[in-house]
């Protein structure tokens, strides 16, 4: 009986050449990458900067200046303007990993890596935008901002609305109302909302409250920078509004990963009295050392896949009165 000499495809190989199975983690790197996308709300909101070569992201701000008027005849001297400064570390590497043994990997009939993928992908996505949601709301809770040298001259703290009484959350009416006054706010300080790519972040109950009495609406919201995105938004302020499950209001956070000594800690607080907060991208800043990186690798030592993801983040707040919340009492 003839030989029959074969040329099969691999398609696992890449480019035609090395190792079968070359192109497999690809499978987890985009199901882990297209989990975030789909379930990070503020990840693609505030921009994040690319930090190499240092730990420290380095913001400046200048202070108001002042005019005056000319006198005939008077040489017109210069008006002062401060600056000042605001710093962000980034310290920490966060790592999602799982352990396949060598013999689970060929019995299982499912796609165990695309299912991983899925899963890290949501715990970055999380982790992610809970920190975020953090920093944003201590943004809004400041009494003066960020940049100390430049305090009182066109740079302030947050903004805060405090409830009558706790109970009012459950009235759609009165919490309009509250957002409304908390507009008013940012539009005392020169901050116009419905042009600073604002968002109202609140847990789901308080989003279905607004949703169902008829206070939100559903449109396309144009962002500063030309995206276009289908949004429901606060009726007469424009502002779109987003229900998460990890916006922190109404938690206590303790032993927060990002959280250590040299940050004072600056990922935990309590939470527990915010009810719903309003924001600007401006007022985060946000830094990335390491960008969410992926790989699938045999350990011949122990015989078994590991599947790792890792990232390296930070964020702080930047301009405070960009940000505000509603409290209880």
């Amino acid at each position: 009986m003839p030989i029959i000499s074969t040329t099969p495809v691999r398609p696992g190989q890449n480019g035609g050449t090395g190792a079968v199975d070359a192109l497999h983690i690809e499978e987890f790197t985009n199901e882990l990458h297209g989990t975030i996308d789909r379930k990070s709300v503020l990840a693609p909101w505030v921009p994040t900067r690319s930090v190499q070569g240092t730990s420290v992201l380095q913001s400046y701000a200048v202070g108001e200046t002042s005019l005056q008027k000319l006198v005939p005849g008077e040489a017109p001297d210069g008006t002062g303007a401060k600056f000042g400064k605001n710093n962000l570390t980034i310290d920490t590497v966060i790592l999602g990993r799982n352990i396949v043994p060598l013999l689970e990997d060929f019995q299982t009939k499912y796609n165990a890596r695309a299912a991983i993928g899925q899963e890290q992908g949501k715990k970055h996505a999380k982790f992610k935008d809970q920190a975020f949601f953090i920093q944003a709301v201590k943004a809004a809770l400041l009494t003066d901002t960020k940049y100390t040298g430049v305090s009182g001259a066109g740079h302030s703290g947050g903004n805060k609305v405090t409830m009558a009484a706790s109970g009012d959350a459950l009235d759609p009416a009165l919490m309009y109302d509250y957002i409304g006054q908390l507009m008013v706010k940012f539009q005392n300080k020169d901050i116009d909302p419905g042009t600073e790519d604002m968002i109202v972040a609140v847990k789901p109950e308080l989003f279905m409250t607004l949703l169902q009495n008829e206070w939100l609406v559903n449109t396309n919201y144009t962002t500063a920078s030309g995206n276009s995105v289908e949004a429901m938004v606060l009726k007469t302020y424009g502002v779109p509004v987003v229900s998460s499950t990890n916006f922190v209001g109404g938690s206590n956070i303790t032993g927060h990963f990002l959280s250590n000594a040299s940050n004072g800690n600056a990922y935990d607080g309590d939470f527990t009295k915010v009810v719903a907060g309003v924001f600007s991208p401006l007022a985060l800043m946000a830094g990335e050392t390491i960008p969410l990186s992926t790989d699938v690798w045999f350990n011949d030592l122990d015989k078994q896949w590991y599947i790792d993801s890792w990232t390296s983040f930070g964020v702080g707040p930047d301009r405070a009165e960009y940000a505000g919340v509603i409290v209880a009492p």
